[in-house]
């Protein structure tokens, strides 16, 4: 079985304690770390590839929903509170799942099955071309598609399937859109709401509210619209 890195952030020793405990009798996962702070952790993302975070949101120096707004392309996240009211805000950042402490062994095995059929469901590959043009194979309608990187225009996130818009056409697959903005992060692309990401050649307008795409206008999530502006080079869209 395939094996997937973890790591568990928390302040709490004893709540790490928990979920390592947890973990240990689910077959594929495998412990790479325990983190007592965000800062902890991503000095150790920098250096380490992980698969999964178990995270919890409450913390010194820097709370678990700021500092995942300040990762690029973050790894799988279950997010770990005390606290319901988090949720919305929780679930803008596209995370597998949401646990409440003291976290139950079921409903930690419920939250990894999401995060195991998330990944199951892959079904994207990236490559060039020998002229150096990237290209991605999609499947959708049982068949795997080739598309050149440069016709898409924006991807839209549709729970557990995604729509790629295409100049003429959209392809639906049973994809993940955290999983396609990592594999085209090298291209030009940003993700600007948790629904959706878009590429930057195509853009004809920035507002305080969102993107124009020609004729189509699509919003800002506010958990993303810093960074998207930064990576498009704006300061300030008011």
């Amino acid at each position: 079985m395939t094996k997937f890195n973890y790591i568990v952030v928390d302040d709490e020793p004893l709540a790490r304690k928990l979920i390592m405990s947890h973990a240990a009798k689910v077959e594929g996962l495998e412990l790479a770390s325990e983190c007592s702070n965000a800062l902890e952790a991503g000095n150790f993302l920098r250096q380490h590839a992980v698969d999964l975070i178990f995270l919890d949101i409450q913390m010194p120096e820097i709370d678990g929903l700021q500092w995942v707004d300040t990762l690029r392309n973050p790894p799988a996240i279950i997010l770990i509170t005390a606290f319901r009211e988090f949720a919305p805000e929780a679930f803008e950042l596209d995370v597998v799942d949401y646990l409440l402490k003291p976290v139950s062994f079921e409903r930690f095995l419920k939250a990894v099955n999401k995060f195991f059929d998330r990944t199951k469901n892959i079904t994207t590959t990236v490559s060039e071309s020998n002229d150096g043009e990237g290209f991605i194979y999609l499947k959708a309608d049982r068949k795997m598609h080739k598309i050149p990187i440069a016709e898409i225009v924006y991807i839209e996130s549709l729970d557990e399937y995604v729509k790629v818009h295409l100049h003429g056409k959209v392809l639906v697959s049973r994809e993940n859109i955290s999983t396609l903005a990592e594999k085209l992060s090298g291209y030009s692309f940003v993700r600007i709401h948790r629904s959706f990401i878009v590429s930057t050649r195509f853009i004809s307008a920035v507002s305080a509210e969102g993107v124009e795409l020609h004729e189509k206008e699509l919003p800002f999530g506010r958990a993303y619209k810093l960074a998207a502006l930064a990576a498009l080079g704006i300061k300030s869209a008011r």
